[in-house]
């Protein structure tokens, strides 16, 4: 069914001769030079050509990875070979692709790389204290920590003192007292705004270019692991991530590694038509699933591409095996929470059933704070000592804000501004439940901001047009893929059906088709008639090798006070 929206949530805007003036200006299209206008405001005009042309270069030398970075390119440069080298990551998108690409680097200094993921429902998050205690046992000299350790000085300083040469590269907020030298996290520095903001394997990457610890060439055909990771942690899309999305897109359309590509193909993804949209809702839902119902090490070695095709392939289906599980489970948990919320029978902001697999319950929570503007913690026991949790809170919250503050009586915790995690001693969870429950209940909440759209008829999209519009991306977090408007005049409505089963349709609009999936035609045609407006985005498709756009409908626009 299409959503539907209200026009009063909406700000549109038309193009005029200011938008004429500034495409002249920017020697771009005018439908490109409406949506700077729509995403970026007034910027000068030096600003929207940085948007569109950022400069690489000036952007990485900018970037302050804090005082972590020269001490661990000086133990670098001290050794000759880190011996055994064990690389501890973490279990979702960044953590896989942060560990690939720490052994891939550290592989040309070892005698041996080899690599730990924390199971989910075993370890917990972040770095395991009788895992750590075994690893002078493993004959290991060197451990790299991604993703995490940040906050673990007081563990790993032990390691250290044992002889261990130790790196941490990591972008989570720091917590507890630092004095392992050798982290390298650029949020370490308190000042640091959105700018600064990039993910573990970026800040691996960025580091590496930086510091000049591999050979730049080596690096260019790391960069597709940074955009998976950036993409997936939902980074900021200021001119660096832009920039490193944009090089890592480029790569996994022309020469994408053994694992990716088998996973396209399984996907039926066209690699030479990848968009962001595709990793977001695809890819990495696969590279993800296995550390929330699994073991993550099968995303590892699928992105390494170890074995022969055959093992590639059979690793890549696995993987797509274990996302099937965790879509069933996730819609099966998401639809009890919806009823409960829809029929007024969940009231509370903290949810916690015993029967809940806790390596789902971020995805939910996500959904389930995003839909209904609303924060919430859902909880599940981890065998009988430990209570372990995800925290999500819209526009007005502060997840890590929130778990700081009874941080006494937790046993670990971490995470971001809007999504946190944290784990505590079954004894403990009444209180902290409560606890939670009255800081979710004083969040001031902010409003939905408007949705900005642009008025415009679809069949006056051109494909060089919408080319010009996409680059403007990659869009995501901070830099929203831009969407169109076109008024509905249900008088003069064509509905037709598209495809053979009948589920889906398209509508006539001035000669373009505006596609309607999932939602046949007789519900197209009992809505149209308190429709005011469609809102909908291009995409360009591929069949037999010719290009052409494609008009998706997003939402149905309905009466409102504008």
């Amino acid at each position: 069914m299409i959503p539907t929206c209200k026009i009063s949530e909406l700000k549109i805007y038309r193009q005029n001769d200011d938008t004429m003036r500034l495409a002249g200006e920017l020697s771009c299209p005018p439908l490109a030079a409406g949506v700077l206008e729509m995403l970026k405001g007034s910027q000068n005009i030096d600003s929207l050509r940085e948007w569109i042309h950022p400069d690489f270069t000036r952007l990485i030398e900018s970037l302050d990875l804090g005082e972590g970075s020269k001490a661990a390119k000086s133990l670098w440069e001290s050794k000759s070979s880190f011996g055994n080298v064990l690389v501890y990551g973490d279990y979702d998108t960044d953590g896989i692709s942060s560990t690939v690409l720490a052994m891939e680097i550290f592989r040309n200094k070892a005698a041996q790389v080899r690599f730990f993921i924390p199971r989910r429902d075993v370890h917990g998050y972040g770095l395991n204290a009788e895992i750590l205690d075994k690893i002078p046992e493993m004959g290991c000299n060197t451990l790299i920590v991604t993703d995490c350790g940040t906050n673990d000085s007081e563990m790993l300083q032990k390691l250290a003192d044992k002889g261990i040469n130790i790196f941490v590269f990591d972008h989570h907020s720091l917590s507890a007292p630092i004095t392992i030298p050798t982290i390298v996290n650029p949020c370490i520095n308190m000042e640091a705004g959105d700018h600064q903001k990039i993910c573990a394997t970026a800040v691996l990457w960025c580091w590496a270019w930086k510091e000049n610890i591999v050979s730049k060439n080596f690096l260019q055909y790391e960069i597709d692991l940074v955009t998976l990771a950036t993409i997936a942690d939902c980074m900021p899309l200021h001119n660096l991530n832009r920039s490193l999305v944009r090089y890592g897109m480029k790569l996994m359309r022309n020469n994408p590694r053994r694992g990716l590509a088998a996973l396209f193909s399984c996907l039926g993804i066209n690699k030479s038509q990848l968009t962001e949209e595709h990793l977001s809702m695809r890819v990495i839902p696969c590279l993800n699933a296995p550390g929330r119902i699994a073991t993550a090490d099968i995303g590892v070695r699928a992105l390494l591409g170890i074995g022969n095709n055959e093992a590639v392939f059979s690793c890549v289906n696995e993987l797509m095996r274990i996302n099937r599980k965790r879509q069933s489970l996730t819609e099966s948990i998401a639809g009890e929470i919806d009823d409960g919320i829809i029929t007024g029978a969940i009231k509370r902001k903290v949810l916690y059933n015993p029967q809940w697999p806790i390596g789902v319950l971020s995805g939910v929570a996500s959904r389930v704070c995003a839909q209904y503007n609303r924060p919430i913690v859902l909880a599940a026991p981890v065998g009988v000592k430990v209570v372990r949790g995800t925290l999500r809170v819209p526009e007005g919250g502060d997840a890590v804000g929130i778990l700081r503050v009874i941080a006494d009586k937790l046993d670990a915790w971490g995470g971001h501004k809007y999504a946190a995690g944290f784990s505590v001693l079954t004894e403990n969870w009444r209180e902290v439940c409560e606890d939670l429950e009255r800081m979710l209940t004083d969040i001031k909440i902010l409003p939905h901001d408007v949705t900005p759209v642009i008025d415009v008829v679809p069949s006056d999209i051109t494909l060089s047009d919408w080319r010009a519009v996409s680059d403007l991306g990659p869009f995501g977090n901070n830099n929203p893929s831009p969407k169109f408007y076109t008024s509905n005049d249900p008088h003069r409505l064509e509905i037709n059906t598209l495809g053979k089963d009948g589920k889906h349709s398209y509508i006539r609009v001035n000669n373009a088709k505006l596609l309607a999936f999932n939602t046949p035609p007789h519900d197209v045609a009992e809505l149209s008639p308190n429709v005011k407006g469609w809102i909908y985005h291009p995409r360009i498709d591929c069949w037999k090798n010719i290009e052409q756009l494609q008009f998706i409908i997003d939402y149905a626009v309905t009466e409102g006070v504008n």
